[in-house]
Formats: structure tokens, sequence, C-alpha cells
């Protein structure tokens, strides 16, 4: 029976040997073992007698090792890794078990090796290491890579022969493996000179093998069989395809082949062809015989591109025993059409010589046809039309048109002049029309001699309608053209058809037809000729518009705008939408326009838009500095209004962008009434604060501008409205907004009329100083609803009441240093004298933790309010917030100090750089005993109403 270890370990020997001889005998056939073909056998060995192993000697162990390096047995490699064993370990030729992988090309020992960190560059006997022994055989571009990427490799060692791995390299024309151990050195030593010795003694190499040029065309960046082509070397391109290094093995059928690759590099690199060139395009095509590479279809393009015969016939002669009927025609197809652009007699009888029914087969005939007609390629068409198959007239006369090619069009039109003649004849035939357009005048007098109507009606057009030549339209109008023909009452002549032409090339300029200066040119000669043929100068399209006014809105036309004037044009007529001649030259920012309108306009001041601006409305609202010092120089008036009331001035600053104000500067500084009030009675002041133009606020009112003007829309004075718009400004930064609303206020203005919401936005960002200055100036604590809160301020929660105060606000949000200004200075409501109020206001500030502010409102509701403080906040809250405010309590019969503390105009309000006043009350009784009817309020209000829900405290009694 076959036994499963032939070489048990275990067996004891019954004549009891010494250990020694013991141990000699397991390591024999051990090793015995492991050299064996066995490989099984010998990892079974291996991996299943682990406690046997560590019996036999490290150095047996090292030649087991070497042993199956040799075998190239990956498992049983891993397994004795797995030992203590000498990685660096040598056989008899020095070489140690990297060497002996890499020399085999066994890549996944290698890998193994490399994980217990051998040394790099061990020499064996003949000074090899393993990088030099790998390159053995062509094709160990992996093991090369692999030693490659370990960081202490020695690209330049030498065995003792002086060979390097550079010099193996080229010795086994291994040229991939050269350009990986170049690109490698390249990346780390550039500038070595040991890597320039090297390169030259590999040069020295490549000279004797009698490839030295392939050994510089691999130092280019593209491949050297590449370079090859590209410097005609035909000796170089036949030994790369003599020892295969052009070949097709790794390359699919959708890959270029190399003749198109050469193809390519000629077209695109090369002018002529020399002979060497030739050659190689020969050997290129007797090799590719052998490929099955479809990615040729542009072969014969490729070949007209190039531009030599012998080349283009070889071609031919290829894809003839190479390709299909089918793919034939395609190829020969692409081949015609490059001739197109580049049309060459010869070639196109190299075509049809080589394929003599390609006219017939040829794919996409009709497309071929309309490309040659497109290039004028004469002979084509002649050819096509020759093969006696269908061939489209209509079609085919008007592609000749379009592309302008004469001779084309008279060989189809005396090809098919019967056909031809009843085609141009018809009554809505659009030959003409098309001849016009592109400005072919021998095309033009063709048509018509061939029966052509010079009046025919095309989409609603005549030919004259699209004439941009004036020599075209003396022959159309020579031969009967109507300039005031109209195909209907939408419709315009061609006088406007040809301003409206002229506005379109503004947009949809062509630069291969006609230059602007061209087109500028063309509409003046043709004005004069169509205005001595009848033509109506004030004549309006569909919108209203007349030529002038079309002229007047296009760059570069004044002396067209010149004309027209001179020949009677009137500048005051309007389009549908109001807009004169002149609007059109300021809102197109046309300075020479404006100014040679405003030379025929009697009136400067005169209305140019149904909404009743003039031209400095229009050159204001556009910030056009050079109209408006023109326009100001010619005393146009400066207090002209729009139908709004609105001045220049005011039109100038809402349509004021970034920090555009030049316009504004200019006519501050002719002198325009600053403090105008238009229908709405809104000053410049007015506009720039509602507009948010911070700084041109401060520049009028340094100018004098009237700071206590109010609206009529809501009643607010420039401080107000600033107010607003710092509260509510979008801008991260209101620096400015503050600054200028603070500056406003220093002025003395009032704040009376501020949104109430304001306050609570301010509360919200915290804007201490700027809350004081508006109550100084006259805004007035009152409460708002939620809905108001939530709506403009911030969200507000329903559980501390419908309503809500400033006072009660700033402690809900945590604002206790307001919170208590607030209190100091009575800017309180009547509901702050709620003991209710005071029970939600204290929950809601538990809840929210806002412990500073409970142990205020709990010191201050401890204590009675004073009968002053309370008579205050009731008359306050019964006079309410509003710009009547200040004249109903300056009508009380009150002394001034207690009307200053109801205005808030006493010094504790303002407390920027001061401490706060304390307010005595000791005359409080006798000044408001006819407000307060105590009488009047019911028993069962009475508690709520002061504050308390029982009796801890009367404020008839206790007085602070």
């Amino acid at each position: 029976m076959h036994r499963k270890y032939p070489y048990k370990m275990t067996a004891v020997s019954k004549h009891h040997h010494s250990v020694d001889t013991e141990s000699n005998i397991l390591t024999e056939k051990f090793l015995k073992v492991i050299a064996s073909e066995n490989n099984k056998e010998a990892l079974d060995l291996v991996s299943e007698s682990e406690k046997h192993i560590k019996t036999i000697r490290k150095s047996s162990l090292n030649k087991a090792l070497l042993f199956s390096c040799r075998k190239g047995n990956k498992f049983l490699v891993q397994s004795l890794l797995a030992y203590d064993i000498d990685i660096n370990c040598k056989d008899a030729g020095g070489n140690t078990p990297l060497m002996i992988s890499a020399k085999n090309g066994f890549y996944d020992i290698a890998r193994l090796l490399l994980l217990k960190s051998p040394k790099m560059n061990c020499r064996n006997s003949h000074g090899d290491t393993a990088l030099l022994l790998s390159i053995t055989k062509s094709g160990s571009k992996d093991m090369v890579s692999l030693l490659l990427e370990q960081r202490s490799i020695d690209f330049f060692s030498k065995n003792d022969d002086g060979v390097t791995c550079f010099t193996k390299a080229i010795e086994m024309l291994d040229f991939e493996l050269f350009r990986t151990l170049l690109t490698k050195s390249y990346y780390e030593y550039r500038e070595s000179s040991i890597l320039r010795k090297c390169l030259s003694i590999a040069r020295r190499t490549a000279e004797r093998l009698d490839i030295s040029n392939i050994f510089d065309y691999m130092k280019q960046e593209i491949l050297e069989h590449k370079f090859a082509v590209l410097k005609s070397d035909f000796k170089s391109v036949k030994f790369l395809f003599d020892y295969g290094w052009m070949t097709n093995k790794n390359r699919s059928k959708y890959d270029e082949s190399f003749l198109m690759e050469a193809l390519k590099l000629y077209k695109n690199n090369k002018s002529d062809l020399n002979q060497n060139d030739i050659d190689i395009v020969k050997l290129l095509i007797s090799r590719a015989k052998e490929s099955d590479h479809c990615a040729e279809s542009n072969i014969l393009h490729i070949g007209v591109d190039i531009g030599n015969s012998e080349l283009l016939s070889l071609l031919c002669q290829y894809v003839n025993t190479k390709y299909s009927e089918e793919t034939l025609n395609y190829i020969y197809t692409n081949g015609l059409e490059a001739l197109f652009n580049k049309y060459n007699h010869a070639f196109v009888h190299i075509l049809l010589g080589s394929r003599p029914n390609l006219m017939t087969l040829c794919e996409g005939r009709n497309n071929l046809i309309g490309k040659a007609l497109e290039v004028g390629a004469l002979e084509f068409v002649e050819l096509f039309v020759s093969d006696e198959r269908e061939f489209d007239v209509t079609e085919n006369l008007l592609t000749a048109i379009k592309n302008c090619q004469l001779a084309c069009f008279n060989f189809i039109a005396e090809k098919f002049q019967a056909e031809t003649i009843v085609t141009i004849s018809k009554d809505e035939s659009v030959f003409l029309h098309k001849a016009v357009k592109v400005g072919n005048k021998e095309i033009v007098e063709r048509l018509i001699s061939l029966g052509a109507d010079v009046n025919a009606v095309h989409k609603a057009k005549s030919p004259l309608m699209y004439c941009l030549d004036a020599e075209i339209a003396k022959i159309l109008l020579s031969k009967g053209a109507k300039v005031t023909l109209k195909t209907d009452d939408s419709e315009p002549s061609a006088l406007l058809n040809l301003y409206l032409t002229a506005h379109m090339y503004k947009y949809y300029y062509d630069e291969k037809k006609k230059s602007s200066d061209e087109i500028i040119e063309a509409t003046l000669e043709l004005t004069k000729l169509y205005l001595n043929h009848g033509a109506n100068i004030d004549e309006k399209d569909s919108e209203g518009k007349t030529a002038l006014m079309l002229a007047s809105s296009l760059e570069g036309y004044t002396k067209v705008i010149t004309y027209l004037l001179e020949s009677g044009a009137d500048s005051t007529m309007s389009d549908k939408e109001g807009h004169s001649a002149i609007y059109f030259a300021v809102a197109n920012e046309i300075v020479t326009n404006v100014e040679e309108l405003l030379k025929f306009q009697k009136d400067i001041n005169a209305q140019c838009t149904s909404s009743g601006l003039t031209a400095l409305h229009l050159a204001a609202e556009r910030n056009n500095l050079d109209i408006l010092r023109y326009l100001v120089s010619y005393q146009a008036n400066l207090e002209a209004v729009d139908s709004n009331g609105n001045t220049a001035l005011l039109i100038a600053i809402r349509n004021m962008s970034l920090d555009k104000k030049d316009a504004i500067l200019c006519l501050l500084d002719a002198g325009c009434n600053i403090n105008h009030q238009n229908n709405d009675h809104q000053t410049a002041i007015i506009i720039a604060a509602e507009n948010s133009k911070t700084e041109m606020v401060t520049l009028l009112s340094e100018r004098g501008a009237d700071l206590n003007v109010r609206n009529s829309l809501n009643r607010k004075n420039v401080a107000e409205i600033m107010a607003d718009k710092t509260a509510f400004s979008s801008s991260y930064d209101k620096r400015e907004f503050i600054i200028c609303t603070e500056n406003l206020l220093k002025k003395g203005l009032s704040a009376a009329n501020v949104t109430q919401n304001c306050i609570f936005r301010l509360i919200l960002d915290n804007r201490f100083n700027l809350i004081q200055r508006l109550i100084f100036a006259g805004v007035s604590p009152c409460e708002i609803s939620q809905i108001v809160l939530n709506t403009y301020v911030y969200f507000y929660s329903s559980t501390v009441g419908l309503t809500v105060s400033p006072f009660r606000y700033a402690l809900m949000n945590d604002k206790l240093q307001l919170a208590q200004y607030f209190s100091s200075i009575g800017f309180l409501t009547s509901s702050e004298c709620s003991h209710q109020q005071y029970i939600i206001c204290r929950e809601h500030l538990t809840k929210k933790n806002f412990s500073k502010c409970v142990e205020f409102v709990d010191d201050l509701y401890s204590q009675p309010m004073s009968l002053e403080k309370l008579a205050l906040i009731t008359v306050s809250s019964l006079i309410g917030p509003g710009l009547t405010r200040e004249d109903k309590v300056k009508g009380l019969p009150l002394p001034t100090k207690f009307k200053d503390q109801l205005l808030f105009k006493t010094e504790s309000t303002l407390i920027l750089d001061t401490e706060c006043d304390v307010i005595e009350s000791t005359e409080v009784m006798e000044y408001f005993p006819f407000l307060i009817n105590f009488n009047s309020v019911p028993d069962s209000e009475m508690s709520d109403y002061y504050g308390y829900e029982s009796a801890d405290f009367d404020y008839d009694v206790y007085d602070s």
C-alpha cells in the first residue's frame, strides 16, 4: 500500500543511534523530499510536520528554500518562510532566493520574498544582481517593474562584464522594457551623471547591434515606431516589424492599424512624402494584410488630404483587396468628400480608375452632390449628373445659388434647361430671392434672363426686400421692381426692410458675408436709391417704427441719420409705445446719434416716450454721463418732469447702481432742484433712502436736501425710512445703515412714524445705541400682535400672550440691558402693570433658563410701582404712538418736565455716555387726577390693571 510519507520522521531507531545521527538522517530525507518532483508530498511534509521541522538545521532549511525557488513552487516557499530561515542565503553560484526567482520570472514567489525585506542588491559569483538577472528574456517587464518599485534598488549596478540593466534590455531587443527602465530612472535620476554614463554604454551596444536610431527614438515622448515613421526611417520600421515589436497581438479591431497611424502622422506633420515614406507605407500595407483591423474607414480621405498620387494609388489597391463591396462604398465615399475641399483632377481619376462604378454605388450620393455644389466642384457635379440617375434640379439649383457657385448653376440650368425655366418662372419662385439675399450679381442677372419675376412674392417678401447691394438693387429696379410694394398692410416695404435687416445684423453679424462698415455703406446707398424711386421716408412698420427710429438705435449710423433728416424725416414721430427717434439713440447710449438728432430737433426738452420722459430723463436713467453732459450743455430743462412728476435727478437716483453716481453729481452741479417732490411727495433723498442707497442719502443731506419732507405713501421722513431699512435689511453688515440713520437722527429729525415692528427687530439685533436715539427722536412704546411679530421680526411663542411690548420682548430674548433701560425711562405699556402678564412672562423666562432676567423681573415686580410711573404709563398708552403723539402731549395741561418724560426727551433717554437719572415723582397726583378715573374701572379688573392679584400693596398707599 502506498504510504503518505515514505520517509516518516517519527520513526525511532531500534538500535539507539545517537541524536546527531538521527538528525542527519532526518535532514537527508527532508531535503530529498523537497528536491523531488512530488510537490504535494513536499508541501504536506512542511505544513503538517512543524515540530519535526524545528529539528532540521537552519542550513538545510535554507537549501530547501533555494530548491523551492528553483522549482517555482509558490506554496512551498510560503510554508518555508514561516520558519526561522535566512532570506538572503545563497547557493553555490552566490544566488539568493530573490535572484533565482527573478531570473526564472517567478513573479508571485518574488512578491512573497520581498515581504521579508531581502537585500535587493546582493551579487552572485558573476556580479549579477536580482535586477540584472530579471532581464533574461523578452517580456520580463512585470518582474522588472516589481523590483523597480523597491526603494533600495540599484539602477546602475554592473556585473563583472560591465553589463547594466539598460545594456541587457537593448541586447534582448526588449524596447518596452528599456522604456520602463528609462521612465523610472528619469523620474528619480534625471540629472545624474551615472545615468548619462549608463545610457552612453547602452547606446554603444545599440550601435553594435545597428539599432542606434531606435535607441534614440525610445528617448522621445512618442513610441519608437511612430518616431521612425516621422523620420522616414524605413530601416528602423522594418527592424521593429521583423523582431515583433510592431504586432497586432494586443490591439483590438477598433484600434487604428499601424498603417492608419503612419498616414495620420504624415498628414499632420509632413507637407511632402519622399521615397522612404512610400516604402514605409508599402511595408505597412504588406504587413496589414495579416491583420483584421477595421478602423480604416477614413483611409482614402486621409490619403487625399496628404496629397500624394502614388500614395493614393497604393491605398486604393490596398482597400480593394481587403474590404467587402459594402465597406468599399463607404471608404470611397469618404475619399470623394475630401476632394471637395482639395480638388485634384488626378486624384479623381485615381479613385474612379480604382472603382469604375463609384459614382453609381457611392454612399449618400445626394449628400455628396450637395457638398460638391457647396464648394463649386463642377467636375464632380458633371460626374454625378452623367450617371443617369435621378437628379433633383430645384434643390441643387438652390444649393448652387446659396453658395454663389455660378458655374455649377449654369451647368445645371443648361443640362436641365426646360425644367429650370419652368421652375424659375413660377409666381412664388424663391430662386431670385435667394440670389439677392446672398448678393451674387451674376446669378441674379442669369435668373432674370431665365424669366424670374422681379416682383415675385415669397413668404410675404419681394426680392428687393432682401437686397443689401446697390448694384443688384439697380438691376432689379431697372427690370421693374417696385420700391413701394407691400405684400400686405402689416409688412414693410423695401426701405423699412433695409433697416430691419441692418438691425438684425447688429445681433447676427456674419463676418464671412459683410462687415458692419459695408452694411452701413450699403444702407446709405440703398436709402438714396429707394427715396429717389419714390419710397416713403416716414413709413412705419408693424410696431410703428420709422427708418429714422431704427437707424437711431444703431452704432455707426450717424451719416445715415443725417441723410434721413436732410431728406425730410420727421424726428418727432412716435412708435406704438410712444418712443421717438431720440429715445432709441439715448436708450442705446449712442452719443453721436443723439448729437445729430438734436441738431435737427428744435425742442431739446420734447417728450420722447408716452410716459413723458425727455432725452435728459433717459440719459439720467442709464447713467450715461457723456449724453447727460451734452444735454446739460445745450441747456436742457433740469426741472422737466415725466407723468409721475419725476425730474431727471429723481430718475437717476432711483436707477443708480452700485457706486455709479456720476449722473447724479452732474445734475447737482448743474443746479437742479434737490428738494423737488414728485406726485407721491418723494424727494431725491426720500427715494435714495427707500432704495437703501446710504451713500447717496449722506451726499444729498450734505448738499442741503430738506430732511423733514414726508412722502405721501406712508408719511415717513428720511430718518424713519432709514431706520426701517436698518432694521429689516437683509445685508449681513448693517454698519452703513446704522451710521447713516444715527447721523440723520443727530440732526434732530423725528422718528415718530417709524414702523412699529422696527423697534422689535432692533431689539433682536441688540442695537442699543440706535434704539436710544430712536426713542429720543419720538418712537413711543406700543404692543404688536403675534402674527405681525412672526411675519416681520422673528418667531414668537404664543405661550407669552397674543401681543408683546418692547420691554417683554427684550426679556424674552435675554436682552437684559435693554429691558433695564426700558424700565428706567418708562418705555412701557399698560400690560406691564398686569400681574398676570408678569406670571406668564416669568414662566417663559424660567423655561428658557434666562436666570438673570428672572431675577430682574422678580425684583421689579416685588416693589410697588410709583404712582408717577403708573400715571405716565397710563397716559402714554392712552395717547398711543404715531405722528400726532407729540402734538397731543404738548396739548396736555402738564408741566414741561412731565411732557418731556412722556416724549422721552429727558437726558436719561440718551445714556450713551452718561448714567441714568432717577426721576422724582412727588408732584404726580397734582397733575394726573383728571386722567385716571379709578371709579370707572370695574372691581373685577382692578387687580389685573394694577399688576397684582392679592392685595400685597396698593398704589394709592405706597409711593416710591
